[in-house]
């Protein structure tokens, strides 16, 4: 270390008088003596360049600045607070390289930087070969049409159950969007079904060309019957769906399928756990209870769950699950309890009868 020692020792004469040139000139070569040796210095040595490299950096030019974020985000380990500056530097282009390429930036600095700053900002995160969920969680909200359709085609993206449903919320209308959206392996099953409700017959002839697991007879299953809302895969064959069928079996067997574990389904949102339990307390075909759950009107819902003999605090807890976040306002459920107490048990149950028998025909 005799050569960063001589160097930091010239480095307060250097800010003090040096001129601009100077202090450009010691910038590069604390930087060349940094890369040269990244890999192997320890903490305490990353920690010395990072003072020194930061103190230099300070109020340099803008064209500085992207010179040296484009060298550090070459590097290995960046030194980390400098990265983090110069990551959350307001000129898009001195902050891009960092964005992309630095592995050192936390949750926290691109969730501020993707709260903050422009849309380039946003636009070179969604470039990164991982982006965490709490940051696409912002991008997808506050993002360009760019930005999303940018996140969405990444592979390395990991996005929440809110972040889907604002990603299809935000296809409708825009065929690159929903292109790239209905393509992810990770899209779950009620998501691609309410983007195919939407989507433009482009779309969906895209989606029957490229999405792996899913064939051309699904696709076209589920199109020629989305004027019911319904989608026609087989739900015995959905990744979706395989964990929750065997846990509605087990609870049927042991004799604890019913009304409490309905409820505890809804209402940690396990949408798919939900729809295998009625189908299977309801002895219908899963399609159809999919069907039920993803209708916008809650009349067959309603009448389901009081054939069942579900109470209103399980079927509350459906109807806000099947809706997402905000999507019944507390007017709608003041009319759905009007409607559930009015229902007759033993005319549910026939409505039930009458649904079991119209698919034993076909």
């Amino acid at each position: 270390m005799a050569e960063p020692s001589r160097l930091i020792d010239d480095l307060d004469e250097t800010l003090a008088g040096g001129s601009p040139e100077a202090r450009a000139h010691l910038l590069r070569r604390i930087t060349d003596l940094y890369l040269d040796g990244a890999v192997h210095y320890a903490d305490d040595q990353i920690a010395v360049f990072d003072d020194v490299l930061g103190r230099l950096a300070t109020d340099i030019e803008e064209t500085a600045r992207r010179e040296l974020a484009r060298r550090l985000a070459a590097a290995p380990v960046p030194p980390p607070r400098l990265a983090r500056t110069l990551a959350l530097d307001e000129t898009p282009a001195v902050a891009a390289p960092l964005l992309i390429h630095a592995e050192g930036l936390d949750d926290a600095d691109l969730v501020a930087c993707a709260r903050t700053r422009s849309q380039a900002h946003l636009l070179a995160i969604t470039k990164r070969a991982v982006v965490p969920t709490p940051v696409t969680d912002v991008l997808v909200e506050r993002g360009s049409d760019l930005v999303v359709r940018s996140v969405a085609d990444n592979a390395g993206s990991r996005f929440s159950d809110a972040g889907f449903d604002t990603l299809v919320r935000r296809a409708d209308g825009d065929d690159v969007l929903a292109t790239r959206v209905g393509l992810r392996p990770d899209l779950p099953r009620r998501h691609f079904i309410r983007l195919l409700a939407k989507a433009s017959e482009a779309v969906r002839g895209r989606l029957q060309a490229g999405r792996s697991g899913t064939s051309g007879d699904d696709i076209r299953g589920i199109v020629a019957q989305i004027a019911e809302a319904i989608a026609a895969r087989t739900a015995a064959e959905s990744k979706d769906y395989t964990a929750a069928i065997a846990a509605a079996a087990e609870l049927d067997r042991t004799g604890r399928l019913g009304d409490a574990e309905i409820g505890a389904f809804a209402t940690a949102g396990r949408f798919e756990h939900t729809a295998a339990a009625l189908a299977r307390l309801a002895d219908l075909p899963l399609v159809t209870v999919e069907r039920i759950l993803l209708q916008r009107r809650s009349e067959s819902l309603l009448f389901l769950a009081r054939a069942v003999g579900l109470g209103w605090p399980t079927t509350r807890a459906i109807l806000e699950m099947r809706l997402g976040p905000g999507g019944i306002g507390d007017q709608a459920l003041a009319v759905a309890r009007s409607s559930f107490d009015r229902i007759r048990r033993q005319t549910a149950e026939q409505v039930l009868a009458f649904q079991r028998a119209r698919h034993d025909r076909t």
